[in-house]
């Protein structure tokens, strides 16, 4: 296991990383594979903040945590981390069949609707790969976790960076939430990451496809997951790519069958 131990605006004594990493150890009883742990420390005015990002068995885990003291914000950010991980791990064994994906019946405000969870895998993709992955599975659409290019100093995006890649009239678009927007928590759907796909090689092997950024984000919809179902309906399309006003989170609704399901992210 690699860690990696850095601060901002704050100097990581040797005392501070030693206490760190003791209590970073208690992670590992949860991994078959801990490739590494990634740690910010910075202090803002009073507070003293920690960030974490943990890769292990393929998947990311994050958290931020502050407190009056670097001591503190470490015990609770480990303690948050162990949860965590511990209610992945234990979703992953309650839905062995499914693999990677939940699917869950949930009942949309008494309504009668049949409506099914499918959240996607936490397992980071690049923008190629789960393109490649939704023709495999001959879909239109597709929910993925991004993988971060240079993880230190993305470290609170990683945790939230999905995606979602989508065929648009004769072509595919991907809209992705900026970091800004979701270190704000102030989302504006114009103001999305849209992108037409360039097409030139499906090939496994070789793929070619490139993203072209757009000047604004015209496609997704700020509402919430009734209206959406409502607008699925009503305009006769079998999927509807929007962001959840509710969970601030990107969504994909469609018809299966005589169902509905609702794609959505693994955090």
């Amino acid at each position: 296991m690699n860690i990696t131990i850095t601060g901002r605006n704050f100097e990581v004594t040797s005392d501070v990383r030693e206490y760190s990493e003791k209590r970073i150890k208690k992670i590992e009883k949860y991994f078959n594979q801990l490739i590494e742990v990634l740690v910010v420390m910075n202090v803002q005015k009073l507070d003293h903040v920690v960030d974490i990002l943990v890769n292990g068995d393929g998947v990311q885990f994050y958290a931020i945590q502050k407190a009056g003291d670097m001591y503190s914000s470490i015990d609770l950010i480990i303690d948050k981390m162990e949860k965590q991980i511990s209610r992945y791990k234990d979703r992953q064994s309650d839905h062995k069949a499914v693999s990677h994906e939940m699917v869950e019946k949930i009942d949309l405000e008494n309504q009668g609707v049949d409506l099914h969870l499918y959240q996607v895998s936490n397992k980071p993709k690049t923008e190629v790969e789960a393109f490649l992955e939704m023709k495999l599975d001959n879909r239109e659409f597709i929910l993925f976790k991004k993988g971060v290019a240079n993880v230190k100093s993305d470290l609170d995006y990683a945790n939230k960076n999905y995606a979602v890649i989508y065929r648009s009239g004769d072509g595919f678009k991907m809209v992705e939430v900026p970091f800004a927007q979701i270190q704000e928590a102030r989302f504006n759907p114009k103001s999305f990451i849209e992108c037409d796909l360039d097409i030139q090689s499906e090939s496994p092997a070789k793929p070619k496809v490139k993203f072209k950024q757009k000047d604004c984000c015209t496609d997704i919809e700020k509402i919430s997951l009734t209206d959406a179902l409502q607008k699925l309906s009503a305009g006769g399309h079998e999927f509807l790519p929007f962001f959840n006003l509710e969970t601030k989170s990107l969504n994909v609704v469609y018809k299966k069958g005589r169902r509905f399901e609702v794609m959505v992210p693994a955090f």
